[in-house]
C-alpha cells in the first residue's frame, strides 16, 4: 500500500524528473485533461475531488519516503492545481482544448512558481499535506478566476 501512496502521489512517475519535477510533472496529468475536456460539470467535479483526496492519503507517504514534505518529485497536488485551472479555462472561455491546456499550464505554473499572496500562504500555514495540496489549489484557482473574468468581458457566458 504504502508503494501505491508513492506512486500516486508522484503522478505515476511524472514528478520524478531530476530537472524541474513540478513542471514535467504537471504534464503528466494532460493526457487526462484532453480525455474530459468535453465532459459534464458532474466529471469535472468527481476528477477534483479525488485528485485533492488521492493528494491528502499519498503525500504524507511519498513526504517521508523523500525525507521532505512537500518534496518537488511530489506532483498529485500539481494535478489538482491543473485540473482546476483547466477546467477554468474549459468553463468560461470559448479556446481549444490545445489551446486552453497550453494557457492553463502556463498559467498555473506562473502562479505555482511565483507563489502569490494565497498560495504562499497556504503552503506556510495549513498543517502537512493540506498545505501541499491548497498552494497548488489557489495556484489553479487563481488561473479559473483570470478565465472567469475573461471570459465575462469577452461575452462567453460559461
Amino acid at each position: 500500500m504504502n508503494q501505491l501512496k508513492f506512486w500516486v502521489a508522484v503522478g505515476l512517475g511524472s514528478g520524478l524528473s531530476p530537472k524541474a519535477p513540478g513542471t514535467t510533472g504537471t504534464l503528466g496529468i494532460l493526457p487526462l485533461l484532453i480525455v474530459v475536456w468535453d465532459a459534464s460539470l458532474f466529471v469535472w467535479g468527481l476528477g477534483f475531488v479525488a485528485l485533492c483526496a488521492l493528494s491528502i492519503w499519498s503525500i504524507p507517504e511519498a513526504g517521508r519516503r523523500l525525507g521532505e514534505p512537500d518534496h518537488g518529485q511530489i506532483v498529485i497536488d500539481e494535478w489538482a492545481g491543473m485540473w482546476l485551472a483547466a477546467f477554468g479555462i474549459n468553463a468560461f472561455t470559448e479556446v481549444s482544448v490545445g489551446i486552453g491546456l497550453v494557457v492553463g499550464f502556463i498559467g498555473f505554473r506562473v502562479f505555482d512558481i511565483a507563489k502569490p499572496w494565497a498560495v504562499s500562504w497556504c503552503e506556510k500555514h495549513l498543517p502537512g499535506a493540506w498545505g501541499v495540496l491548497m498552494d497548488d489549489v489557489v495556484a489553479g484557482g487563481y488561473v479559473l478566476i483570470l478565465a472567469l473574468v475573461f471570459g465575462m468581458l469577452s461575452g462567453h457566458s460559461g
